[in-house]
């Protein structure tokens, strides 16, 4: 067993991606030095949208949905609906609603307790207080991550039940740990209260952070009022001024791919789409970027590196020494140098830990060893093969 890790070199011009909550890029320091980051889960997302959107051209290939738990519910009753005309058979609208609503919120949120209140030692009646405030319905929405098919499969034993099947559980329509799809296969999911139901993720997503020190632009702006009236000349001007706040650089992130979590986590791993669907995930991850102010930048920009290593041990590259730019300017150059010495480095320490291993650069700089490839598409397809061979235990 081995895991595939994907290193991804980028470089972004003036942007704002990934902002804080001062609306300044997000950074954080390495080396004592100011980084500018971009957070896994701005990467994250961005990633699933692109491999849900692939995921529309491969058959068979299950959809996923990140959703409050009452507007799932919403869906399975909707679904429900749609399978009683398709099969012929009745269905009670209210009570598929309360069946619904229930096990999909038994997810998040065990039931309360049943306990009777306390009578009141001088009058007799129930005591108001914690006893009446656990007895109260939980009201509270919680997010929840379904596979599309599990809703169908939950709508279908809710129609089935009111037609004498047997009764709708949460173990009805949820695998215990595993997930017919993959974004929750890789990404995980985890449901508070049936822990067994949960999905433990196959895949580790960096944050993606500067090779080199963090520059900071402040862009000032103005808004000007176009109402056209006989206002006084002191009125005219700008009816808004702000500051708008940005950086640029080059970018390192990682994401490994654990190949036997992936099979257990992922029901779907035998299928015959399966492949497909492994390689529009790794084309998903290398090209994921967040949308922060993308209309006032348009920024996104294709990888000017990805290398693919297939290791026995999951090992990533640091950059705690930044960079400094090229001779005509630039950064990006620099950080492939830095990174093809680190990759020879650490095969002189533990050549062994390596097996097959991939390259994408527009760089001509030396990684030995490393079989090149000119597209996203040979990287995905490589990176594919990588996760089959660790399991049969073959290089690819």
């Amino acid at each position: 067993m081995s895991f595939i890790t994907v290193h991804v070199l980028r470089a972004l011009p003036m942007h704002n991606l990934n902002r804080d909550q001062n609306g300044l890029p997000k950074s954080q320091y390495d080396g004592g030095i100011q980084r500018g980051r971009l957070s896994s889960q701005s990467l994250k997302r961005p990633a699933r949208i692109a491999f849900r959107d692939a995921m529309a051209g491969i058959e068979g290939a299950p959809g996923s949905i990140r959703t409050m738990d009452s507007h799932a519910a919403k869906m399975v009753v909707s679904l429900a609906e749609d399978l009683a005309v398709q099969q012929g058979k009745s269905l009670d609208h209210g009570a598929a609603k309360k069946k619904a609503e229930s096990v999909v919120k038994s997810l998040a949120k065990k039931p309360a307790k049943s306990d009777e209140p306390k009578a009141s030692a001088d009058s007799g009646e129930p005591e108001k207080g914690k006893a009446d405030q656990k007895s109260e319905p939980d009201k509270k929405d919680n997010i929840l991550l379904f596979s599309l098919a599990e809703l169908e499969t939950l709508a279908q034993a809710i129609l089935d039940e009111q037609n004498g099947g047997d009764v709708a559980t949460v173990d009805t329509f949820l695998q215990d740990f595993r997930s017919p799809s993959l974004d929750i296969a890789a990404f995980g999911r985890m449901f508070a209260a049936r822990a067994d139901k949960s999905t433990q993720a196959a895949v580790a997503v960096s944050h993606a952070v500067m090779t080199h020190e963090m520059s900071l632009t402040i862009d000032y702006f103005t808004a000007v009022d176009e109402f056209e009236d006989d206002a006084p000349s002191e009125d005219a001007g700008a009816a808004h001024l702000g500051l708008a706040y940005y950086t640029s650089g080059v970018y390192y992130s990682t994401f490994t791919i654990d190949p036997a979590q992936l099979a257990r986590s992922w029901s779907g791993f035998g299928s015959s789409t399966a492949r497909a669907q492994v390689e529009a995930l790794v084309k998903a991850l290398v090209e994921a970027l967040p949308t922060g102010k993308l209309t006032n930048t348009n920024a996104h920009t294709k990888p000017c590196l990805v290398l693919v290593e297939n290791q026995k041990s999951r090992t990533v590259y640091e950059f705690e020494t930044p960079v400094l730019k090229g001779a005509d300017g630039g950064f990006s150059q620099p950080s492939v140098t830095s990174l093809s010495s680190q990759y020879a480095t650490a095969r002189a320490y533990d050549r062994d830990n390596y097996l097959d291993t991939v390259l994408y650069s527009e760089s001509d700089d030396t990684f030995d060893g490393a079989l090149r490839v000119s597209s996203i598409g040979d990287v995905a397809n490589k990176t594919a093969s990588m996760v089959w061979g660790s399991l049969s235990g073959e290089e690819s």
